[in-house]
């Protein structure tokens, strides 16, 4: 913090007049001078807090604007039965405006509780409607399946200024984690001929150990019931809202799709990295019934018409939670431990 005069106090430093000032507290002026030193102490208080309630804005205000963009994004492709062409870049610009926004609306009431005057990006926030943020600010990152990152990049000038008392400095870097989970597939819901939609949520007994292929425990259980945990992921959630059985959606380096291939309905992921990557199982036979052929039920594969074979226990074709019988291709088979010739 700094006096009007320009010099500088540090916490330590001010410490340090504590003994001067109680020593010398019956002496002409030194009482004035008390009184000078904690008025600083709190207006730079005030203003220390309000900087950190501008980040604190930006980091929760990049989370909201994320889950609320990506549940648009899904709304849009089923309330219009149209898959969007660039997914991130419309994820993207929902996120900017709502940003532009949260943060003006956050800050100009920082200004009325505070008396302070803000500025970002050189900007004064009082009575604007003008964007703080601009397009390069704000990008969107994935490193895994379930949820996205929102980054806003570091170095954003911040300024606040009072009576003379200024804060200046830039924003830090703000990596804010998005959770996709509990929102619907498009991809599913479009690409069924029956309209029949899935939500995505996270297959629990997934492992991954780094140096070694993932390990889905699909052919294992807790308690030794044979292919317990398949079944259990093509139950999936349960059932909690009295509609159709939801599969659970697992991480898939093989060939899965991530949140936004399936919002433009691609057929191979355009996310290099796989770990990126999640597929889930589509219950029951349409396709079979109108192809007259066995498809498998892994979604990518089922849409495209891979045909698959049945699962055996022992002699018996394994159904699926619908009843049908359940069919994977060779290549998931192996994938997923899966292969019919072990049992």
């Amino acid at each position: 913090m700094m006096d009007e005069k320009g010099y500088a106090f540090t916490p330590l430093a001010f410490l340090l007049f504590i003994p001067v000032i109680i020593i010398a507290a019956s002496y002409g002026d030194i009482t004035d001078e008390v009184n000078m030193i904690a008025q600083i102490v709190i207006g730079g208080d005030v203003t220390y807090s309000a900087a950190n309630n501008i980040y604190d804005a930006m980091e929760k205000g990049a989370v909201d604007s994320g889950r609320s963009a990506a549940f648009n994004a899904t709304r849009t492709v089923i309330d219009y039965e149209r898959f969007l062409p660039n997914s991130t870049a419309y994820i993207h610009d929902r996120i900017l405006d709502s940003m532009n926004m949260h943060v003006l609306l956050t800050c100009q009431r920082l200004e009325s509780e505070t008396g302070r005057q803000i500025y970002i990006n050189n900007i004064s926030v009082t009575n604007s409607t003008t964007d703080v943020f601009m397009p390069n600010d704000i990008n969107i990152t994935q490193e895994d399946p379930f949820g996205f990152y929102v980054n806003i990049r570091g170095g954003i000038p911040l300024r606040i200024e009072q009576n003379g008392q200024s804060f200046e400095g830039v924003t830090p870097p703000i990596k804010a984690y998005v959770s996709i989970e509990g929102m619907e597939d498009p991809y599913i819901w479009l690409n069924t001929n029956y309209k029949k939609s899935d939500i995505i949520y996270k297959y629990p007994n997934y492992e991954q150990i780094v140096g070694f292929s993932p390990n889905y425990n699909f052919h294992e259980s807790s308690d030794g019931t044979y292919l317990h945990y398949l079944f259990e992921c093509l139950n999936g959630t349960g059932n909690p809202s009295g509609l159709a059985l939801k599969p659970y959606y697992f991480q898939d380096p093989y060939g899965g799709l991530t949140f936004f291939d399936r919002l433009e309905n691609r057929t191979t992921s355009t996310n290099s990295n796989n770990n990126t990557w999640m597929s889930t199982f589509i219950l029951g036979d349409p396709l079979a019934r109108d192809y007259g052929y066995q498809i498998s039920a892994v979604d990518h594969e089922y849409f495209n018409n891979v045909t698959g074979g049945p699962i055996y226990i022992g002699k018996t074709p394994m159904a699926d939670p619908e009843g049908f019988t359940f069919y994977l291709s060779n290549n998931y088979k192996g994938y997923l431990d899966l292969n019919a010739a072990k049992y």
